[in-house]
């Protein structure tokens, strides 16, 4: 089936460049391509057609996105001279044309265009991903194969059914009452037997698909926590929650599909050989109608399979823009910006609506000549029962057993031809849960294995480039910053918006790492720490908290499990968040809504801050964790920061440079480096932008 999109003809401008570039990219996200891949493309195809436009200024151009069959493509038709942007010295472009790419698009000149066509390769499910989700059904291998023998034991019984019921339609016929009581009888024993087999078969198969997927999202979420930040940066919401709960009960659920397919193929084996010993022809015809239904079902299982990861991937974006919405009710409503997201989720809802209605409409016109294949052949099967009564003299009992098996073989050969889509969808949900578990989108932080037992607090930055990564290129923020901490010392980081002081404590507590140069804890570098050691010393408040959707005592709690009441009222006291708990509800069982909603900006800071204090860590972060109080409450927590000096690092940052003054030093950053530090006075009298700033705050001459 060919699929197309494409653009009329554009102008040669930036403006239409980032347009055709962004439709290219979502084809490709919607074909399965990581976002590696997609990124190497349109870097790789911006350059060459900015060197197009530098070649041709009033050249034109146009795109066109293509998935015919297994092929999916991108071509960008330039309406200009000859030029051959990969061909070598003869651009810069072939020079760094194979760094990183799968395949390399490819260039042809034809009737007054320069066409270039990218064909990637396509992801297909791995047996490797499959091997890998598969061990855990290993884990439970005991119980999981006691209930496969169940099944056996059950398809079996199930396989004298319609043995029975040809002996009993002899019986009918012959007008054998004795036979017909004897074998109504083994219809019975066999239904009561089968019941209880496949009662206890389900059972153990429930408990063994639970204990699996229990194990699968614990993993998966482990593993979620240990995602890099900036990994976790480009990522949506949707493609976590999706895959920890609906990849991993798609996965169990066609495993048992798969089981059960594979019973049934016992049943028609049985049911194949009962043909042969009665009749030769129909076993042929059965045969045929058997490899007919694989091939029809192996055809449209191939299908759906891509349009089954993109539906997938749709409904991560769907997901993760209602969580979004959801989270920000109260600013969408403030803003009065509601018919802008209706308008953005109604955009979202149709994309996975029209693609999930596609699929759906594909599956109903399989299912249309599947019906209609299947009304056929019972007519040729009938006409052929026929024909072997009148001419080959085969007694009406045996045409009519034969006519019984029918339905059955029929049955059985349908589960089985669905084997293929059946594997098809577990290789798509092992795909996408291992793909969460190793691909490089979503790699795990990595930690060093050197262990502090004591950690002082002494802090080094030496030499640190930063910059932040994005698909429309590098922001450059720190640039060769250097500083020094010393332990049990109280510095801040002051400076203009955007100068890069979060950055700086981003990179202190790992959540991201330097491009180039050294940070140091007691001396020794922070990548060769181990994770208890570094995560383990410091605690950081940030400027929006985040307060989980659960009790207040339940939030303190998440630091240490093992905490006295005495302690955690101790530091609500020192966070003056202690009066305004006890007058909640519940005062420390009040639970306080996801994102602590239920109180206010101010609440949530001191409720942080206690949290933090809790850690009793070495080191001490405040990233503007006052900025939501009023006056007389931060200025009660400066005094109880000031009653820590000494005993902790502690390093914060604050626009508001009254709140810092006192500190031992004050770092003064600017265009991502350290422009002056020392006192507030020193820096009054020394750092001019300082003093302006200050002097802009306090309003003084």
């Amino acid at each position: 089936m060919r699929k197309k999109r494409g653009s009329g003809c554009m102008e040669l401008t930036v403006e239409n460049i980032q347009l055709a570039l962004q439709q290219a990219s979502d084809h490709l996200e919607a074909n399965g391509l990581d976002t590696e891949q997609r990124k190497r493309f349109c870097l790789l195809m911006e350059d060459t057609l900015i060197e197009y436009r530098q070649f041709a200024p009033n050249a034109s151009f146009r795109i066109h996105c293509r998935r015919l069959r297994k092929r999916v493509s991108v071509t960008v038709s330039i309406a200009c001279g000859r030029m051959n942007p990969f061909e070598l010295g003869q651009s810069p472009i072939a020079d760094s044309l194979q760094e990183g790419m799968k395949r390399m698009p490819s260039w042809k000149y034809r009737r007054g265009e320069n066409i270039i066509t990218y064909e990637p390769i396509t992801p297909r499910p791995d047996m490797r991903d499959v091997k890998y989700v598969w061990s855990y059904l290993g884990r439970e291998k005991r119980s999981f194969g006691w209930a496969i023998v169940l099944r056996f034991v059950n398809m079996a019984l199930s396989v004298l059914e319609p043995v029975f019921s040809a002996w009993i339609i002899v019986g009918y016929s012959d007008s054998d009452v004795n036979k017909i009581l004897y074998v109504a009888g083994l219809l019975l024993a066999r239904a009561v037997a089968s019941s209880i087999v496949n009662f206890f078969a389900s059972r153990m198969l429930r408990e063994t698909y639970s204990a699996v997927i229990k194990s699968m999202q614990n993993d998966l979420a482990e593993h979620i926590l240990k995602i890099r930040t900036d990994c976790v940066d480009r990522s949506c919401v949707g493609v976590f929650s999706q895959r920890l709960i609906s990849e991993t009960t798609d996965f169990v659920d066609n495993v048992d599909e798969l089981l059960g397919i594979f019973t049934e193929a016992f049943r028609l084996v049985s049911l194949l050989i009962s043909y042969a010993m009665v009749s030769w022809p129909m076993l042929l015809f059965e045969l045929f109608l058997f490899v007919v239904h694989i091939l029809i079902q192996r055809h449209h299982s191939r299908n759906l399979q891509d349009d089954g990861r993109k539906c997938r991937a749709a409904d991560e974006k769907r997901s993760s823009f209602v969580n979004e919405m959801v989270r920000a009710h109260r600013d969408i409503k403030l803003l009065h910006c509601e018919p802008s997201f209706r308008e953005k989720l109604s955009q979202s809802i149709d994309n996975s609506t029209n693609l999930l209605t596609a699929m759906r409409v594909k599956s109903m016109k399989f299912i249309l000549l599947r019906t209609q294949f299947t009304a056929w052949t019972d007519f040729a099967y009938m006409a052929m029962l026929a024909l072997l009564i009148s001419r080959y003299g085969v007694p009406p009992s045996t045409a009519l057993v034969l006519y019984n098996y029918n339905s059955t073989a029929v049955s059985s050969g349908r589960s089985l031809a669905s084997l293929v889509s059946t594997l098809y969808s577990i290789g798509l949900s092992a795909e996408r849960i291992s793909n969460l578990m190793h691909s490089r989108d979503f790699a795990e932080e990595v930690f060093g294995d050197v262990h502090l037992d004591q950690v002082k607090g002494d802090l080094e930055f030496r030499n640190v480039f930063f910059s932040y990564r994005n698909p429309e290129g590098n922001t450059k923020v720190l640039k060769g910053l250097s500083m020094e901490v010393r332990a049990g010392e109280s510095v801040a980081l002051v400076g203009g918006s955007g100068c890069g002081k979060s950055t700086i404590l981003s990179l202190l507590t790992r959540l991201y790492d330097p491009d180039r140069g050294r940070i140091l804890l007691d001396g020794v570098e922070l990548a060769t720490l181990d994770q208890d050691t570094l995560r383990g010393n410091i605690s950081m408040v940030s400027q929006s908290p985040y307060i989980f959707n659960m009790s207040v005592r339940d939030n303190l709690a998440t630091v240490n499990r093992d905490l006295t009441d005495e302690e955690i009222r101790e530091a609500c006291r020192i966070a003056c968040i202690h009066d305004d708990i006890m007058s909640f509800p519940e005062g420390y069982d009040t639970v306080v809504g996801e994102g602590g909603v239920m109180m206010s900006g101010g609440q949530r800071q001191r409720l942080a801050l206690a949290r933090c204090l809790l850690c009793n860590s070495p080191i001490i972060i405040l990233d503007e964790a006052t900025s939501a109080l009023d006056n007389i409450t931060q200025a009660r927590i400066s005094r109880a920061i000031e009653n820590m000096h000494g005993m902790h690092t502690i390093i914060t940052v604050a626009h508001r440079l009254s709140t810092v003054i006192h500190c031992d030093r004050l770092f003064f950053v600017a265009d991502g480096r350290i422009a002056a530090s020392g006192s507030h006075q020193q820096l009054m009298e020394t750092c001019e932008e300082y003093r302006r700033l200050y002097s802009e705050e306090t309003g003084a001459a």
